[in-house]
């Protein structure tokens, strides 16, 4: 198989899974917004008029309001320097180390990285341009541990998973492992996202390793 190439990096939350996807398996590390939980949140990177939610938020994690603080600075200057998406994804895996260790310790969290081969990347970098965040790309070689696959397609301001619209359905060849990642291997995990093309949302479907970083 080719080399993957390197999208980005995300702290997820393991989470529940879905009660309309009951079966595939007990709980889900996603890195689209519509099913898995992401850190930071995107509220954190705005102004007062999400004050709410982020209060819920310093709650969740519990951190101090000095912590909280820091947490909502960093991830600014993250955002403000092109190093982190509104998607909440990191362009540096050190930068995403960093932040879960400093501020994440009390959420169930990992820092997957999520690659896919060169056609993909690039059809991922002309719909990234598009929308202004080319730069948000890392374009290294992946070289992590697998800890499953996915099947991603961008639409602003984040990705979504195949799972999303249930498509898994269309699929009855995909296996699943605890976290509802696919453990088909990658070349079978390409042939499903040929396969639901043109289905689910309006979006070009890219198989995706995702690697523990």
């Amino acid at each position: 198989m080719e080399q993957l190439k390197i999208i980005g990096y995300y702290i997820c939350e393991t989470v529940d899974l879905p009660q309309y996807l009951a079966g595939i398996s007990t709980q889900l590390l996603s890195v689209s917004n519509c099913l898995g939980e992401l850190h930071p949140k995107w509220e954190c990177l705005f102004d007062e008029r999400h004050k709410g939610k982020t209060s819920e938020y310093q709650k969740r994690l519990q951190l101090g309001d000095e912590q909280y603080r820091a947490l909502v600075k960093t991830a600014r200057g993250l955002f403000q320097q092109g190093k982190l998406s509104i998607d909440c994804r990191f362009l540096q895996k050190s930068d995403a180390q960093h932040f879960y260790k400093q501020f994440c310790p009390a959420v169930a969290c990992r820092i997957v990285s999520v690659s896919t081969t060169p056609i993909y990347f690039k059809l991922l970098a002309e719909e990234l341009k598009r929308s202004g965040n080319l730069e948000m790309l890392s374009g290294r070689p992946d070289n992590s541990a697998p800890l499953g696959c996915d099947i991603l397609g961008w639409d602003i301001p984040g990705f979504h998973s195949f799972l999303c619209n249930s498509l898994h359905q269309c699929l009855p060849k995909a296996e699943f492992n605890e976290v509802g990642l696919l453990k088909n291997d990658f070349s079978e995990v390409a042939a499903f996202a040929r396969r639901i093309e043109g289905m689910g949302e309006p979006v070009a479907w890219i198989p995706c390793k995702i690697g523990e970083a």
